[in-house]
């Protein structure tokens, strides 16, 4: 029931990147109404116009405020909705206080909804993240303490380089136990991402 509201949010992440400044023929050419419903459209604050305005006074370009208010006004009715917040809690974006009394109520109950997807799904890919990433460590690290113990073994190595060569396989044996007592508590921390998250997943099913 989203996916148009998706597709225009994700545009926005596309927007946002470009639209930083103007160039001298952008702002010439510029349509002041619809750059204000563009950037009402993705939940700009009015600020972007003093961006828009400071950039084109620099090619000595005025901006029409007026006509932008305008454009602004008519993009913040398609971004004020229940279903646009939802979207842009669920994709991370941030919400800039921009929609009028009337609407913005319904608008930040679904923008905190999604929101909390947004959270809970991090969550558990960072959970996911660090246990791929402690099991990494461990490979390497045995790894690591397999090549010492094979140059601990050569008849070339002096007394100092064997001194060297014990400490770095204690710190490596040291390094592995650590990560070998770390992974079930990371596993934990996994499933139980995984079953907060799978909860809510419940939950907006039971929404629809």
């Amino acid at each position: 029931m989203k996916s148009g509201l998706a597709i225009l949010s994700a545009a926005g992440l596309a927007l946002s990147a470009c639209t930083t400044g103007m160039s001298e023929d952008e702002c010439l050419t510029a349509d002041w109404r619809a750059l204000g419903e563009r950037d009402g459209g993705f939940g700009e604050a009015i600020t972007k116009f003093d961006e828009r305005a400071e950039r084109c006074a620099k090619f000595a370009v005025a901006a029409d405020q007026s006509a932008y208010a305008d454009g602004r006004e008519e993009g913040l009715l398609r971004y004020c909705t229940p279903d646009s917040g939802y979207e842009e809690g669920r994709a991370g974006r941030p919400y800039r206080g921009v929609c009028p009394a009337e609407s913005e109520r319904a608008f930040v109950e679904e923008y905190e909804i999604g929101k909390r997807l947004y959270q809970l799904t991090t969550e558990y890919d960072n959970a996911v993240s660090r246990y791929e990433t402690a099991l990494e460590n461990l490979k390497s690290y045995r790894y690591d303490l397999r090549q010492a113990r094979n140059r601990y073994n050569e008849n070339t190595l002096n007394d100092e380089e064997r001194g060297e060569l014990r400490d770095k396989m204690r710190d490596y044996r040291r390094d592995i136990e650590q990560l070998e007592n770390d992974l079930p508590l990371l596993e934990v921390d996994i499933d139980r991402a995984r079953d907060r998250l799978d909860d809510y997943r419940d939950f907006l099913a039971d929404r629809l």
